[in-house]
């Protein structure tokens, strides 16, 4: 039985070269190289004299053909300029055909500013063991490789906590990491009955691509814009850490640097090209990189004309398929949870478990309302809608909370999850 495997191949191909494999190398532990290359710009950088005055060396091996590489650049470059005079960067392409002016038209191309240059003959990726990119390694103030990692970062935060790991007076002596630390950070995000994706542009049109016999459709998403206004939607069963939204265009974005708290919605606007579609989806991605199922998988193309969806067609019937229909209906811009005659919140900790005995204050600028959380870690405040100021203000022994947390309610009745910190 033939199958459409457009999409499917596109996040099989996203999820195989995304996909961390980190602290799976014999190099951890151990010291690099001491080594010296000269950027594009013509600096020399030796291992050995960045770490005189810098407490890490972050090395990133890429190729400018490479998808992954390009998406998570802008995380590291975002990184890289906020820890640039604790942690030395450089990146260094391990493709014989990129040249220093192919790499610096890259890195123009892409708005990035860290230092770039050329893996000669592959000598560091040789030392790294690895046929895959891109290919992070991190050595520590002693020269030690401290963190190994194959596949992209997803978010600046990642990195962030990574980097977190081997800096400050605490760091007195090597501690391998073999995996990016979970985010424990406070947060609150707005949920729905179920997740979802959905387009704000007005005229938005959705576009289903059937084909007979198969056991897959393709999903289109059609705006008249440049910009699609993406609203993004989770469940309170879905761990916010693990649920992340990607667009083709710029990768990954954390659902927390989503949040409109004006509004208590998760959105984010992706750039549609002229031609040509781009890819969004939400997933859980710990459960598909461990091959388990994400049944609430949600994925689709968006494009900027019905025309695209004709070539698409004629793409696939040049490949031999028959019997192709396409279903069209209007997009749905409707908020959801409209229902809603309560303000719920969630609280979890870091595994999803509910934390009880919570107490948090719902304040207008006159007053504030105490509400605690029961044995499900469920809050239910029924107050006057309002954009109400929540506070927490106490909770059991064994969790924290950050102090400089801050969550605004919408004016309208809505449902939120908030992470608290199981120590």
């Amino acid at each position: 039985m033939k199958k459409v495997l457009l999409t499917l191949l596109a996040l099989t191909l996203f999820l195989a070269v995304s996909a961390s494999a980190e602290g799976e190398s014999p190099l951890l532990g151990k010291p690099f190289p001491d080594f010296t290359v000269t950027d594009i710009d013509g600096n020399t950088f030796t291992l050995s004299e960045a770490l005189k005055d810098h407490e890490a060396v972050l090395i990133n091996f890429w190729a400018t053909w490479c998808g992954p590489c390009r998406n998570e650049f802008p995380a590291i470059n975002k990184v890289y300029e906020e820890y640039k005079d604790r942690v030395a960067f450089i990146a260094l392409s391990k493709e014989p055909k990129d040249s220093n002016e192919i790499i610096a038209s890259f890195r123009q191309e892409n708005g990035l500013t860290l230092p770039m240059g050329r893996d000669e003959d592959h000598k560091l990726y040789d030392y790294a063991e690895t046929n895959n990119i891109p290919v992070t390694v991190i050595v520590d103030r002693f020269s030690n490789v401290v963190f190994f990692q194959i596949g992209s970062f997803r978010t600046s935060d990642d990195l962030n906590r990574t980097l977190d790991a081997f800096l400050g007076d605490q760091y007195t002596e090597t501690a391998v990491l073999h995996s990016v630390p979970a985010d424990t950070s406070t947060v609150a995000l707005p949920v729905s009955p179920a997740r979802a994706l959905r387009i704000e542009n007005e005229g938005a049109q959705k576009a289903t691509i059937h084909v007979e016999g198969t056991e897959d459709s393709l999903t289109f998403c059609i705006v008249n814009d440049s910009i699609a206004h993406v609203i993004a939607e989770i469940s309170a069963s879905d761990s916010a850490s693990d649920v992340i939204f990607y667009n083709s265009d710029t990768g990954y974005t954390a659902l927390k640097d989503m949040l409109d708290p004006d509004r208590g919605v998760l959105t984010c606007d992706v750039s549609v090209p002229e031609e040509g579609p781009v890819l969004v989806f939400l997933l859980d991605y710990n459960k598909v990189i461990n091959d388990e199922d994400d049944p609430d998988l949600i994925q689709f193309y968006i494009v900027r004309s019905p025309g695209e969806i004709d070539t698409f067609v004629d793409t696939l019937k040049a490949s031999g398929y028959s019997n192709i229909t396409v279903e069209y209906e209007t997009e749905t811009n409707a908020d959801a949870d409209s229902n809603a005659n309560a303000y719920v919140i969630h609280v979890v900790d870091q595994n999803g478990s509910p934390v009880p005995e919570v107490i948090v204050n719902f304040c207008t600028d006159t007053a504030c309302v105490p509400c605690e959380s029961d044995e499900s870690g469920t809050i239910v405040f029924t107050g006057t809608p309002y954009a109400y100021h929540v506070q927490v203000i106490d909770y059991p022994d064994g969790y924290s909370c950050d102090e400089s947390f801050e969550m605004y309610t919408s004016e309208t009745y809505g449902e939120w999850v908030l992470r608290l910190r199981k120590d």
